[in-house]
């Protein structure tokens, strides 16, 4: 008896092995161009340099995107979706679109779903996963545009109208400033009291932060770009300071604390991370990215 229990097992093993997959990235529902797929978007927190897709180098900095596996396909016989691009956007806002390229598998991401780059999910989002809809297409050059966006508005029209003042009120020479309006100085040189400063404005999600004081969303409260926060224990942090902030295209005017760091890779010099409370003072969070003009009072 149990020599042929013995054989049915190899025999049953044998069969399990021959209709096996032969790679881990197979499947027979790789993501068909020009078709439209509803899911999630997800962070990714890595810093690789190459993934599933071998001739493809990338980093975190860049605004790029991994494919769930269920949809990947298979990199061995040709069929993976390695450098080609999807078309992204909101679930709740189909009127505009981002353009990735897929670079890498995400191994924990459901079907339907992708990983982005902190940048590239940035341009939606601060959150760490939002709903989306998307399709693959070969090449970026297929959409119209790059960004897709809605028509400008009357505020739009008004803040073209305003840049001479906002040019006359900022305390800095044009000559010293990059191409984004931030001050050129020195790395790591912390911000200066009276000093204008301008950047882009995001919002956070987080309730702990750097200066390791509590707070809350419903607070206005701020994370300061690295560049500009100071030695986060010596005499010269900016923690527990605060900051007049305005932005463009709104009358309102803020002060808000800070509490946190925004790190270098996500935040430039000028740049500021503000709360969800502070965020809605100017914009709706569904804006994303606010122009700011800023200064410590």
């Amino acid at each position: 008896m149990a020599p042929f229990v013995s054989l049915a097992l190899m025999a049953t093993s044998l069969l399990c092995a021959m209709s096996a997959p032969i790679s881990r990235h197979s499947s027979n529902e790789v993501a068909v161009v020009n078709t439209t797929y509803s899911g999630y978007g997800s962070i990714y927190r890595g810093n690789s340099i190459r993934g599933a897709c071998p001739d493809l180098k990338y980093s975190n900095g860049e605004a790029v995107v991994a494919m769930n596996a269920a949809q990947f396909g298979n990199v061995k016989d040709g069929t993976s979706v390695c450098g080609k691009f999807v078309k992204v956007n909101r679930a709740d806002n189909p009127t505009k679109f981002y353009t990735y390229r897929v670079v890498d598998l995400c191994k924990r991401c459901k079907k339907n779903s992708l990983d982005f780059s902190y940048s590239a999910l940035r341009k939606f989002t601060n959150s760490e996963r939002l709903a989306i809809d998307w399709e693959l297409i070969e090449n970026e050059d297929e959409t119209d545009a790059k960004d897709t966006v809605q028509e400008p508005s009357k505020n739009d029209e008004d803040e073209d109208d305003d840049e001479d003042e906002d040019d006359e009120v900022d305390c800095q020479d044009e000559e010293d400033k990059d191409d984004n309006g931030h001050e050129e100085q020195d790395d790591k040189v912390t911000a200066n009291s009276g000093t204008k400063y301008r950047g882009r404005g995001t919002w956070f999600s987080d309730t702990t932060g750097s200066c390791e004081v509590p707070f809350s969303q419903n607070d206005m409260i701020v994370a300061l770009n690295e560049n500009q926060m100071g030695d986060m224990y010596g005499s010269g942090s900016k923690c527990g300071s605060k900051i007049r902030v305005n932005a463009k295209g709104s009358s309102a005017s803020v002060i808000v604390r800070v509490v946190d760091t925004c790190p270098d890779r996500y935040c430039s010099r000028g740049d500021l991370d503000l709360s969800r409370a502070a965020f809605k003072k100017f914009a709706p969070m569904s804006k994303g990215v606010l122009e700011l003009e800023w200064s410590f009072v």
